[in-house]
């Protein structure tokens, strides 16, 4: 579906995980062994929750569903997490991508794989939206903020090349 869909303006979304945080016990007052339990299969459902949420941006998914307002603090914790783990192999890849970008387009040779540096900068913008480290943080990419907030990898090496040739 992602292949099928790419560069179509269509966004694709992982689906939900139907096992809910709720507590199998309720009322009051709860015994020991409920309350255990309540327990036990909340923290479950949010450990699965969690998982399946890092493994559809593992894969690429970076839209879910939500059932159950329980999942929202698990979403946001995966989602961060999954940023912040990658900031900095994503650092050095983007940092290592635009320069032999930059040096393949000042040779003449052709580059053709701006989709990757794309994907490198996308990362960079949906980390910084959810609060996994700032713009700031993101220019250790070898970006300058202008780069960042325009939001193309194309229009980075055209507007880089640009400046080399003009000096």
């Amino acid at each position: 579906m992602q292949v099928t869909t790419a560069g179509r303006g269509v966004m694709l979304s992982d689906g939900a995980t139907n096992i809910m945080p709720i507590p199998p016990h309720r009322g009051s007052p709860l015994t020991a062994q409920q309350a255990s339990e309540n327990q036990i299969v909340v923290h479950r459902a949010m450990r699965l929750h969690y998982e399946h949420v890092q493994r559809s941006l593992v894969h690429g998914f970076y839209q879910g569903w939500d059932l159950h307002p329980g999942q929202l603090p698990t979403r946001y914790a995966a989602v961060y997490a999954f940023f912040l783990q990658g900031f900095e192999s994503a650092v050095a890849r983007l940092r290592n991508f635009v320069d032999k970008a930059a040096q393949a387009t000042l040779a003449g040779d052709v580059f053709d794989d701006a989709a990757t540096g794309q994907g490198l900068l996308n990362f960079f913008l949906r980390g910084i939206n959810c609060g996994a480290f700032t713009e700031q943080e993101a220019c250790a990419s070898g970006l300058t903020l202008a780069e960042l907030r325009g939001r193309s990898f194309v229009k980075i090496l055209e507007n880089r090349q640009a400046r080399v040739m003009a000096k």
